[in-house]
C-alpha cells in the first residue's frame, strides 16, 4: 500500500512545474545583477503572497458556486422528470407522455420548449441552461415506457377494455395482460405455449402491429397460438376468453373483416389507446415476473385450474375422465368413432377446451380403452347420454336437407325449429328438444364440413323437404297483390307492410326473416320496388 502511494504521489510530483528549478535558475540568471535580485525579492515579498491569497479565495468561491450549480441542477431536473413523464421508445425514437391516465406520442420540440421556458423562470439556472436541457433529454431517452409504473386510473381503464367484454374475471384479464407483457419483454420461460380461442385473433393482430409501430418488436406473439399441435402438455398454457365473445368479425373461411370502427365500438376503445395496453402489460409482467408467477399468488382456483389444466394432465388422465363422466356401459349398444369424437369434442368444450389431440391419436387411445370393432369402425357395448340427439339430428339432415345450388338458405334458428317439427311428425321424443343454436353449429361442423355457414348464423346454398320457404314466399306476396287490387288501393305500399301481411297469415311453425323476405320480394318484383322498398300500384293494376 505505501509502495502505491508513493508511485502515485512521485507521478503527480513529476506532472507538477518544478518551483525550485525555475527559481534557482533566475537566481543563478541574475546572480550578477544585484539590481534585479532585489527585485526578485521585492516581487517575492510584497505582492506573491498576496495574489496568491486572492487567486485562493477565488478559486473557492467559484468551486463553491459550481457545487451550487449542481445541486440546483439535479434538484431541478429530479424534480421535473418526476412532474413531467416523458419516456422514450429507442427502437422507433418516438417521444411519448404519460399524463397520468394515457401514454401518447409526443414532440420532441414541445418536451424542450417545456424545459427551457422552465429553466428561464429559475435565474440561477440561467447560465448552464443548454447543459440542463440536454442532460434532461439524455435522461428521457433512458427512460422506456415499458418499465413504467401506471397510475391505477390506467390499470383500471386497460382491465375495463377487456373485462367483462372479452375476459369473464378480472383476474383472467390481468393473466393475459401478464402473458403479453412476457411476450413484449421476451420472458418465454421454458418455451411455454398459450393457446386461445380464435375469436381474440383480430386484437391479438392489432397488439402485434402495434408492439411494431411502437416498439419495433416483430412477431411477439409467436407464443400464443389458436390450435393444438403436438405440443408437448407440461409447456402449455390456457387462456379462457368469454365464450360469448363476439366472433362476427372472423368469417367462416378464416378471413377476417377488420372493420377498424367496428372493433373500436366492440372493445371500448382499446385499439385507440392500445399503447395504455402494452404498457401495462409490461409493467404485470415485470411486477409478478411472469405469467406463471401471476398464477402462484392468484387466489382464483378456477382460472389457475383451467389455465394449468394441459400441464397438470396428460391425453391419457383427459381421456379417462371423459369416459367416466361422459359414457355408460350399455350392452349391444355401439358408438361409431365419428360420434365417439363428437363427444370428446363436446366433453371439452364443456370446459371451454379446444381440440388438444390429433383424430388418429384420440382414437388409438380410445381403441386401447375400449371394445373396438374394426369392421364397424365402432366402440362396443358402450353408449353416452348425448348420444340420440346427435344421431336423431343426422337422421334429420340426411333425410331433409339437400343442396340448392340457388342463393337458397336456411337460418340456424330455422334450422332448430325445423329439427322439432321432424322430432314431433316422428314421435320422437326421449330425447331433450332444447338444442341450442350453438350445438346444432358444432354438428354440422363436425358431420358436415362442407356447409357453408356465415356468420355462425346463416346455412347456404341449402334448402329443407320439410319447408319450402320461397315458396311460402312467392304465395304470400301473391296473395298480397291480390288483396291490394281486391281493394283497388291507389297508394305506394312497402316491403314492411308485405312482410306484416306475411307474418300475420303464416301457417308454418317457421316464420322467414324479414332480411330473407325482403331479399326475395325484391327479386321477384324488382321492376316495380324503388330503393326505399317501396312498392309502386302498378304493381297490382
Amino acid at each position: 500500500m505505501d509502495v502505491t502511494i508513493y508511485h502515485q504521489t512521485d507521478k503527480e510530483q513529476k506532472n507538477k512545474p518544478n518551483l525550485q528549478v525555475i527559481l534557482n535558475s533566475m537566481i543563478e540568471k541574475y546572480k550578477n545583477n544585484n539590481y534585479i535580485q532585489g527585485r526578485i525579492n521585492y516581487y517575492i515579498e510584497q505582492f506573491l503572497p498576496a495574489a496568491l491569497e486572492n487567486d485562493e479565495v477565488a478559486h473557492t468561491q467559484r468551486e463553491i458556486r459550481k457545487q451550487q450549480l449542481t445541486e440546483y441542477r439535479d434538484e431541478f431536473t429530479s424534480c421535473f422528470l418526476h412532474k413531467n413523464k416523458y419516456y422514450y421508445a429507442s427502437q422507433t425514437e418516438l417521444f411519448l407522455k404519460y399524463d397520468g391516465i394515457h401514454f401518447n406520442i409526443y414532440s420532441e420540440d414541445n418536451i424542450q420548449h417545456q424545459i427551457l421556458t422552465t429553466i428561464s423562470n429559475e435565474k440561477n439556472l440561467m447560465p448552464w441552461k443548454r447543459k440542463i436541457n440536454n442532460n434532461i433529454i439524455k435522461q428521457i431517452k433512458e427512460r422506456s415506457p415499458l418499465t413504467a409504473i401506471p397510475e391505477s386510473v390506467t390499470i383500471q381503464y386497460v382491465i375495463n377494455s377487456i373485462y367483462p367484454s372479452i375476459f369473464l374475471t378480472r383476474n383472467s384479464a390481468k393473466y393475459f395482460l401478464t402473458i403479453i407483457g412476457d411476450c413484449i419483454n421476451s420472458k418465454t420461460d421454458n418455451n411455454l405455449i398459450y393457446i386461445i380461442s380464435s375469436s381474440i385473433k383480430p386484437i391479438l393482430s392489432e397488439i402485434i402491429n402495434q408492439c411494431y409501430i411502437y416498439f419495433g418488436i416483430t412477431n411477439c406473439l409467436n407464443n400464443i397460438k389458436y390450435k393444438y399441435y403436438e405440443h408437448e402438455y407440461h409447456r402449455c398454457r390456457l387462456i379462457n376468453i368469454n365464450p360469448n365473445l363476439n366472433i362476427n368479425l372472423i368469417n367462416d373461411s378464416g378471413d377476417y373483416n377488420y372493420d377498424k370502427s367496428k372493433l373500436l365500438n366492440t372493445f371500448h376503445g382499446l385499439i385507440k389507446n392500445i399503447l395504455d395496453l402494452l404498457c401495462v402489460s409490461s409493467h404485470y409482467s415485470l411486477r409478478y415476473r411472469s405469467a406463471d408467477g401471476f398464477l402462484k399468488q392468484c387466489s382464483e382456483t378456477k382460472l389457475v385450474d383451467y389455465s394449468l389444466y394441459l400441464k397438470n394432465n396428460t391425453i391419457e388422465s383427459i381421456i379417462n375422465n371423459f369416459i367416466e363422466k361422459s359414457l355408460t356401459t350399455c350392452v349391444s349398444s355401439k358408438i361409431d368413432t365419428k360420434n365417439m369424437l363428437f363427444l370428446f369434442k363436446k366433453f371439452l368444450d364443456s370446459k371451454n377446451i379446444s381440440n388438444i389431440a390429433f383424430y388418429e391419436t384420440l382414437k388409438l387411445i380410445f381403441k386401447s380403452k375400449l371394445n373396438y370393432n374394426e369392421e364397424e369402425d365402432s366402440f362396443m357395448d358402450i353408449t353416452s347420454t348425448h348420444l340420440p340427439i346427435v344421431s336423431n339430428f343426422m337422421k334429420f339432415w340426411d333425410s331433409t336437407i339437400s343442396d340448392d345450388e340457388h342463393d337458397e338458405e336456411i337460418e340456424i334458428d330455422e334450422l332448430s325449429t325445423l329439427f322439432k317439427v321432424w322430432l314431433t311428425k316422428n314421435k320422437i321424443n326421449n330425447i331433450n328438444v332444447n338444442i341450442s343454436d350453438g350445438v346444432l353449429i358444432e354438428l354440422i361442423r363436425h358431420f358436415y364440413p362442407e356447409v357453408v355457414i356465415e356468420y355462425n348464423k346463416y346455412l347456404k346454398h341449402i334448402k329443407c323437404s320439410l319447408w319450402n320457404k320461397r315458396l311460402e314466399i312467392v304465395n304470400s306476396l301473391y296473395l298480397f297483390k291480390l288483396k291490394c287490387g281486391i281493394n283497388e288501393d291507389n297508394f305506394t305500399k312497402s316491403l314492411y307492410e308485405a312482410y306484416e301481411f306475411y307474418s300475420s297469415n303464416n301457417k308454418h311453425q317457421c316464420l322467414s326473416s324479414k332480411r330473407y323476405f325482403e331479399k326475395t320480394a325484391t327479386d321477384i318484383i324488382s321492376d316495380h320496388i324503388d330503393n326505399d322498398g317501396l312498392i309502386s300500384p302498378t304493381w297490382w293494376k
